[in-house]
């Protein structure tokens, strides 16, 4: 409705006058900008956020071991990658848009385990320690969705499909416990994936991770029954 849109654009002008130190918060106000540019491509505050955004994240390190910008692995970390390739995209700025891109494909191999998704879990990862696998949390798959999702429709690489669809195979219960992470009867998804399987709490943010994915499923099998079959003329 035309009325929410302008209170809508309304409050996020005066909301995006604000920063923030820390780069989370700063890696969502970015992805709500990066939306509002690719509405208004005219919007300076959203491109000034989403610069300021992709600042406060910081490019990769040179380790290649190691190329995140921080020491270590916490949370919803797929965002600040995806922040970057929206900031590089939007902003014409091809550098940053490979950052964003080298940090993610550097993610996306971190979380793969035994041929499927294995998100960072709650106490993150740090360079030189062993990784622990449990508990991860619908949100690190979801937001993995959600960066794969964004960095093929930019670049049109089809590969990052691979990392979309374990990020989506995850909730279906391509993971570590082999378990379905949604109640059926209930549509509410899981809180947490432990070492004993799901944990069973169905909180609004894991279910809305749920949906969100399965929204990435639902274009992907639009985008291939679409897509033009390969055979002889």
């Amino acid at each position: 409705m035309p009325w929410i849109r302008a209170e809508a654009a309304q409050a996020f002008a005066k909301a995006a006058r604000q920063r923030s130190p820390w780069p989370r918060a700063m890696a969502f106000a970015g992805l709500g900008a990066a939306e509002v540019l690719r509405a208004d491509p005219r919007s300076r505050e959203a491109a000034s956020l989403l610069g300021d955004a992709a600042t406060v994240i910081g490019p990769p390190g040179p380790d290649p071991d190691w190329v995140w910008p921080e020491r270590e692995l916490t949370y919803a970390n797929p965002a600040p990658a995806e922040v970057l390739i929206q900031a590089g995209d939007l902003l014409g700025d091809e550098p940053l848009l490979a950052d964003g891109l080298r940090m993610l494909t550097w993610l996306c191999h971190m979380q793969e385990h035994q041929g499927h998704l294995s998100t960072v879990p709650v106490g993150g990862w740090r360079p030189g320690v062993p990784k622990h696998r449990h508990d991860q949390q619908p949100i690190e798959a979801a937001a993995t969705a959600d960066a794969c999702a964004t960095a093929a429709a930019i670049t049109g690489d089809d590969r990052w499909d691979s990392f979309l669809f374990k990020a989506i195979a995850w909730f279906l219960g391509d993971n570590d416990t082999q378990t379905v992470m949604y109640d059926s009867l209930t549509g509410g998804c899981y809180d947490g994936l432990t070492a004993d399987g799901p944990n069973l709490n169905q909180g609004a943010e894991s279910t809305l991770a749920l949906v969100s994915t399965l929204q990435h499923a639902r274009t992907m099998a639009t985008r291939s029954a679409t897509r033009p079959s390969g055979g002889l003329a």
